[in-house]
C-alpha cells in the first residue's frame, strides 16, 4: 500500500465553510494573515480554510475542524488603510492531521488531499434541487456556473450547501460527506424541514 503523502500549508480558521468550487471574499488586516497572503501570492500556493470549532477568527489561534478546503487566491487589492481584500476559490478538500502555532499565532498544518468525488449524474428525484439552484443563480449571479455543471451531483450539492440558510455545523457535515448523492438527500431533507417550519408559522 503506498504511503500517503502529506504536505505543509497555512491554516485559516474561519466562522464559515468553504466548499470546492466556491468563491469567498475575505478582508485581511492581522499581520499573520497579511504575511501569509503575501507568501501565498509570491510562492503561488494556497492555504486551508477550516471551520472554527472553538475560539474566534481574530487574536489567539482558534481550534478548528480538521477537514477543510484548499483556497487559492484569485484576486487581491489593498486599500489606503492597509486592509487587504482578497477573493479565494475553493479547490480540493484537505484533512489537517497535525498543526503547530507560530509565535505570530499563524497555524501551519500537515495535511492530506481528500480525493475529489467521481462525477455523478443527478437522479430524477433530485431534479427539483437543480431547479432551485437555477433560480438562485439567476437571482444572485446570472454568470454563476455553466450548464454542464448542473448535471454533476457534487457541484450542485456544494453550491446548494453554500446558498441555503444552514448553520455552520451542518455545512461542515455536508463538506465532510464523501458521497454527493447522500449530500443531495440531506439537502432535500433540510429544505423539507424549512418548508414545514414556514407552513407552521403561517
Amino acid at each position: 500500500m503506498p504511503e500517503l503523502q502529506t504536505f505543509t500549508l497555512p491554516v485559516f480558521p474561519l466562522g464559515s465553510v468553504l466548499f470546492p468550487g466556491g468563491v469567498l471574499p475575505l478582508r485581511i488586516f492581522e499581520p499573520r494573515y497579511l504575511h501569509m497572503v503575501s507568501d501565498c501570492i509570491k510562492e503561488q500556493h494556497g492555504f486551508a480554510v477550516c471551520l472554527i470549532s472553538d475560539g474566534r477568527e481574530t487574536g489567539q489561534a482558534a481550534r478548528f475542524h480538521p477537514v477543510g478546503t484548499l483556497a487559492r487566491i484569485e484576486d487581491y487589492d489593498q486599500d489606503k488603510s492597509g486592509m487587504l481584500h482578497i477573493t479565494v476559490r475553493g479547490e480540493q478538500r484537505v484533512q489537517v492531521l497535525a498543526s503547530r502555532i507560530g509565535t505570530d499565532q499563524l497555524v501551519m498544518g500537515q495535511a492530506l488531499h481528500i480525493e475529489p468525488e467521481i462525477p455523478t449524474g443527478i437522479a430524477e428525484r433530485h431534479f427539483a434541487l437543480v431547479e432551485l439552484l437555477k433560480q438562485a443563480m439567476e437571482e444572485y449571479d446570472p454568470e454563476f456556473g455553466r450548464a454542464e455543471e448542473l448535471t454533476d451531483a457534487s457541484w450542485v450539492s456544494f453550491r446548494l450547501a453554500e446558498l441555503l440558510p444552514l448553520p455552520p455545523a451542518r455545512r461542515q457535515w455536508l463538506l465532510e460527506l464523501t458521497n454527493p448523492l447522500l449530500r443531495l438527500e440531506a439537502l432535500t431533507q433540510f429544505i423539507d424541514e424549512l418548508r414545514a417550519g414556514e407552513a407552521m408559522r403561517h
